[in-house]
This record gives structure tokens, C-alpha cells and sequence, in this order.
């Protein structure tokens, strides 16, 4: 029998344990509980989503393609104003039921072409990052070579892969400005520091997990006290070039002094460190700006 469901969506979690997975809370109109991936729902005719992130693309088109009907709420801030009507706490169980109580008319209904569209968008991006990524490396390499023995050939080759790299950089810039899933975070963290565009500002914003909560970030980054020797190197090269740059051009780039204080008469290694942490902040209170803006429609 064809079931309609009502589901509080999660972004997955990029961890590879079970314990860490994130799921998507779901109301059947009876009971509560959750799944992993919203195609567990088999028997389901309709589904009610809160929202839709690029991580979920994937399992969305699966479901248009069974002929499930998808509806996304237009404007959850009716959820805050249920949860304050109702007295409820805000929860993904609370959310899941509140969203069966919202009339169908505040709903919209997603088709393959649109979803199929964005997915194309994130992959093309996710594509271009990795090709900057591999001559970047590749630049690297020939530098190293360079060292032990300088020929013509290499200082052309790396001049080569230096304007590649350039060149994939304006390109990833050009696309996270023009992706309505990270444009507004991105357009917010330059402004906040004082950037009119930025390549590691665009690289943070589509690779960290910015759904997670400050600490886990904190953690991913190694910025913890006892960071582990297993935190993402390559996300902290990118905050920490970020950080640097800001900290030696602060005058240049017309940083904020809020953004400067208290790092005056810091070691340059202690300044640095703590202006990272105030940019993860940045970055997350930018995120949380631009999914109420998603969830309300006004992107």
C-alpha cells in the first residue's frame, strides 16, 4: 500500500561510521522513526521534505524516477512558528510531525529535470576541483625536480602549470558564485572579511561540512588542543593559507578591526591560529544564513 511520509531531512554525515551517520527523521502519520536514505522509504507515494542539500541529490532523482512525488515546504519558518505555537521544543522528531500539520499549498513539487540540474551543477564544480587539485600537485612535483636539476623545459612546465592553475581557480570561483548552494555563504564570508573574491573562501565553503556543529569542525581542522594526527590536512592548508594571507595583508584587503582584535601583540603562529577560528565561525554562521534563506525561499 502507497504511504505518504513527512521527513525532517539530514545532511549524511561524510563519516565512514555508523555511529557518526546522520539520518533523516521521518512521521508515517502514526509513529516516528528514522532511515539512513530516504529511498528506504519503498512503499512511499509522497514525501513531505523540510529541504534538500546537494548530499541528498542522488537519493531524490531515485525516487522521481520511481514515480514517488516529491514536495518541499516553500518557507519553514512555519516550523518555528508551529514550534512556538505548540510549545515544542525544536527537534527532528518535533519538525517531522509539524510538517504533516502545514497545509499542501505551502509545499512545492520537485521534478527530475530541476533536481537533475543541480546534481550536474555539483558535479561539474566537484570535477573541477579535483582537476585544480591534481595540477597543483603535479606543480609541486616539478618544483621538487627543479631543485636537484634546473632545466628550461621544467621552469616552462611549471610556468604552464602555474597559469592552469590560476586559470582553475577564477573558473571555481566563477561557479560557487553562481551556485545557489554556496553563493550566499560565500558572498557573506568575503564581505565579513573583507575579500572582494577568494579561491580558499570557495574551496572552504563546498568542501567542509558546515552542517556539523563548531566543535566537530574545530576537530575535522585539527583545532583542538589535542588535535589528532588524523584531522584533514589538506582543509587546514587551505584555511590556514587563508588565515595568513589576511593576517600579513590586513590593511590592503580592508580587513574589519573587529575581525583583528585581540591579536595584536601575538606571536605571528598564536595570531594566526586564532584568526582561523574566528574565520570557521565566519563560515558557519554564513552557512546557517544562507539555509534559512534556502528554507524560506528567498535565495
Amino acid at each position: 500500500m502507497a504511504r505518504v511520509y513527512y521527513v525532517d531531512t539530514a545532511v549524511p554525515s561524510d563519516r565512514k561510521k555508523r555511529r557518526r551517520h546522520k539520518t533523516h527523521a521521518v512521521f508515517d502519520g502514526v509513529r516516528v522513526f528514522r532511515v539512513k536514505k530516504l529511498t528506504e522509504l519503498e512503499d512511499a507515494s509522497e514525501i513531505y521534505i523540510d529541504a534538500m542539500f546537494p548530499q541528498i541529490y542522488e537519493e531524490l532523482m531515485e525516487l522521481i524516477k520511481r514515480n514517488v512525488k516529491i514536495f518541499l515546504l516553500k518557507n519553514t519558518r512555519l516550523l518555528k512558528r508551529l514550534r512556538e505555537e505548540n510549545g515544542v521544543e525544536k527537534s527532528d522528531e518535533a519538525d517531522a510531525k509539524l510538517l504533516s500539520t502545514i497545509p499542501k499549498n505551502h509545499f512545492k513539487q520537485l521534478t527530475a529535470r530541476e533536481v537533475e540540474q543541480l546534481t550536474v551543477k555539483e558535479i561539474n564544480l566537484l570535477k573541477l576541483m579535483k582537476e585544480y587539485e591534481m595540477y597543483v600537485r603535479w606543480k609541486k612535483t616539478i618544483r621538487q625536480w627543479m631543485r636537484i636539476r634546473k632545466l628550461d623545459r621544467l621552469e616552462e612546465c611549471a610556468k604552464e602549470l602555474q597559469c592552469l592553475v590560476k586559470q582553475y581557480a577564477r573558473r571555481i570561483i566563477k561557479e560557487v558564485k553562481n551556485n545557489e548552494n554556496y553563493a550566499t555563504t560565500y558572498r557573506l564570508v568575503c564581505k565579513e572579511l573583507g575579500l572582494k573574491e577568494s579561491f580558499e573562501v570557495a574551496t572552504l565553503v563546498v568542501k567542509l561540512p558546515l552542517n556539523w556543529r563548531l566543535h566537530r569542525l574545530k576537530g575535522l581542522l585539527g583545532l583542538t588542543p589535542y588535535k589528532s594526527k588524523n584531522y584533514n590536512h589538506r582543509l587546514r592548508a587551505h584555511l590556514s593559507s587563508l588565515a595568513t594571507s589576511i593576517y600579513l595583508n590586513s590593511r590592503q584587503y580592508g580587513v574589519s578591526t573587529e575581525l583583528l582584535k585581540d591579536l595584536e601583540g601575538l606571536p605571528p603562529r598564536a595570531a594566526i591560529c586564532k584568526l582561523e577560528l574566528k574565520i570557521l565561525r565566519i563560515l558557519k554562521i554564513a552557512w546557517q544564513q544562507q539555509k534559512q534563506r534556502m528554507l524560506a525561499g528567498g535565495q
